[in-house]
């Protein structure tokens, strides 16, 4: 069939209205059904027989509703894969399951979607609500950037070798032995850093922005679009754009950190939060500011950079599981907490006024004056072999009409060592096109290597640590917590401990020999004993407090775990959860 046949098709899809005798919350409940943006089906759990779609889910699958009404979800996943299985095992044990899944449309076009699939009843028949959402933009804007980066690196290094020949050219003038151990040295040092400075270059996707908190403006630098997704007119947003951003559940407690820092003394801010961006997709990202203040230490503005980790993150992954410190020295991969390492600044072009971020003294050994006058970067510091480059690079930047300047050189310690640092900043220019303010991130490339070392101990206590984290959020969330709305125990995980679900549920399985949702289904287990125990909650009550989709799913989840009915436990008055099965 053709795609104006399908358009055809989709535009034809009837709206679900009331049927007679459904009270108002049902009507309501199936035209939020019908009108949500979301594709969601609703099929029957054991046969997989689709009972009820949406538009969206029409739209996505390229269906009419009477089509996709006549089909087995068979028709619509690969249902043969292992992640598909693997969500329909997790949905049976829990009621609830979230995972990747490849989805299928009419003209046989796959798609890489995550589905969240809930079980409940209706009707006395045992049904499954599936929420599909499709991952494909989000990957292929991934690979584009990759790949746009990948040529920018190649570019740089065009342009780095073409300006060492120049700078080779100049120094035939000095002693041949001379000029022979000087290009030695330097052949030494690309061989040793070659490949950090590419790696450092291709994840340094940083937003660079600068938050007037008095007019509560920001100040985004073009690599928003780039990053995020996001056009910005004038480059300025609003602090409200900001937090629009942040993901509901996280908004309250960054907000509230970033507040709190700010009525502080404090003159650093740093946080990791997942960012939504334009497409609709989240990303991981970590973001560290300078705080600047006045004489009276009330904060005035915030400089910093916002960093997507999430590509960070999966390499990151991929190198736990193999668990070893020389693959992740050998794969130039590490955890974005590695990219700690660096120093925020922020020069106005107009004054030379640089002011610098206070983790300096920590790389570098010495502390600077904010505010303070430095001529032509960084004053003195830069090593006499690379001051020329710098000053020529920056210079050719500032004249262009760029909105980026990046640089790799060597500077001088405070204890006379050399550090290798790799320095990016974004240039901010007026409607004339002149620049007016840079925001860059120096970032020490030595110490990112030698954090590569880190003992293969020091990885494991690392993981048992992380262990221990899922243990107390899981053990909070079912014995000491009163919510009353349905918990996605992935997302949930996902997002207190800032970890893909996929990651921590290995992580898990591999320390404790047994999967996450078994160790939820024990402690919820022992807090239904609590309950009964307790004597003031019913089994119904029970049963909705702890988000059972029924009584008799919880009951029989009790008999298989602990081997008596609720009411069998209740009547031998069991004290101890010793009693129940090793799962």
């Amino acid at each position: 069939m053709g795609k104006q046949s399908e358009d055809k098709n989709i535009s034809q899809l009837t709206t679900i209205t009331a049927t007679p005798g459904a009270g108002a919350n049902d009507t309501m409940l199936r035209l939020a059904f019908a009108s949500s943006l979301q594709a969601n089906i609703v099929s029957n759990a054991d046969s997989g027989q689709i009972l009820l779609v949406n538009r969206a889910a029409c739209q996505l699958l390229r269906y009419s509703e009477k089509q996709l009404l006549s089909l087995n979800r068979s028709a619509i996943f690969e249902t043969a894969e292992a992640s598909f299985k693997k969500l329909l095992r997790e949905r049976k044990v829990d009621g609830q399951a979230t995972g990747v899944v490849t989805a299928i449309r009419k003209n046989g076009k796959v798609l890489t979607c995550q589905v969240t699939s809930a079980v409940f009843t209706d009707e006395g028949i045992e049904k499954a609500i599936i929420t599909i959402t499709d991952l494909s933009p989000s990957l292929l804007r991934q690979q584009h950037i990759d790949s746009r980066k990948e040529k920018i690196v190649a570019a740089n290094i065009v342009v780095a070798k073409a300006k060492q020949v120049k700078i080779d050219i100049r120094k035939d003038k000095l002693v041949a032995s001379d000029i022979v151990v000087a290009k030695a040295k330097a052949e030494a040092r690309l061989s040793e850093n070659n490949a950090w400075i590419k790696y450092i270059a291709k994840t340094s996707y940083d937003v660079m922005w600068d938050w007037d908190i008095a007019s509560g403006e920001i100040y985004v630098g073009d690599s928003i679009a780039e990053v995020f997704g996001y056009k910005v007119k004038n480059n300025t947003v609003s602090f409200k754009d900001f937090s629009a951003c942040l993901l509901p559940e996280e908004r309250k407690t960054i907000e509230e950190k970033l507040f709190a820092d700010l009525a502080s003394t404090k003159k650093t801010w740093n946080d990791s939060f997942m960012f939504r961006q334009q497409d609709g997709a989240v990303a991981f990202t970590t973001c560290r500011a300078s705080i600047v203040r006045d004489d009276a230490s009330k904060a005035l503005h915030l400089i910093g950079a916002i960093q997507d980790v999430s590509r960070l993150r999966e390499l990151q992954y991929q190198l736990d599981e193999k668990g070893t410190a020389t693959q992740k020295h050998q794969d130039g991969t590490g955890s974005a907490d590695l990219l700690s390492f660096d120093v925020i600044w922020h020069r106005n072009l107009q004054t030379n006024e640089v002011f610098i971020g206070g983790n300096y003294e920590a790389l570098f050994g010495s502390t600077t004056r904010e505010g303070k006058q430095l001529s032509p970067h960084w004053g003195n510091r830069i090593h006499p072999d690379d001051i020329q480059a710098v000053e020529e690079t920056l210079a050719e930047a500032l004249g262009s009409s760029v909105l980026e300047w990046q640089h790799t050189y060597r500077f001088i310690r405070a204890d006379g060592s050399e550090a290798r640092v790799f320095d990016k900043a974004s240039i901010f220019r007026d409607a004339q096109g002149k620049a007016y303010k840079m925001i860059g991130v120096m970032q020490d490339l030595v110490k990112q290597r030698n954090s590569y070392t880190a003992s293969p101990a020091l990885l494991e206590d690392k993981k048992s640590s992380l262990v221990k984290k899922i243990k107390d959020v899981i053990i909070q969330l079912v014995h000491h917590s009163d919510q009353q709305v349905q918990i996605n125990y992935s997302q949930y995980l996902s997002t207190q401990l800032k970890y893909d679900y996929t990651y921590l549920a290995n992580l898990f399985s591999e320390s404790e020999g047994m999967p996450i949702q078994k160790f939820i289904i024990i402690q919820k287990l022992k807090r239904v004993q609590e309950l009964i125990q307790s004597g003031r909650w019913n089994l119904t009550e029970i049963a909705l407090k702890l988000h059972y989709s029924s009584v008799a799913h919880l009951s029989h989840q009790f008999k298989k775990v602990t081997g008596l009915t609720p009411s069998q436990f209740k009547e031998s008055k069991m004290q101890s959860p010793d009693h129940m099965k090793k799962v």
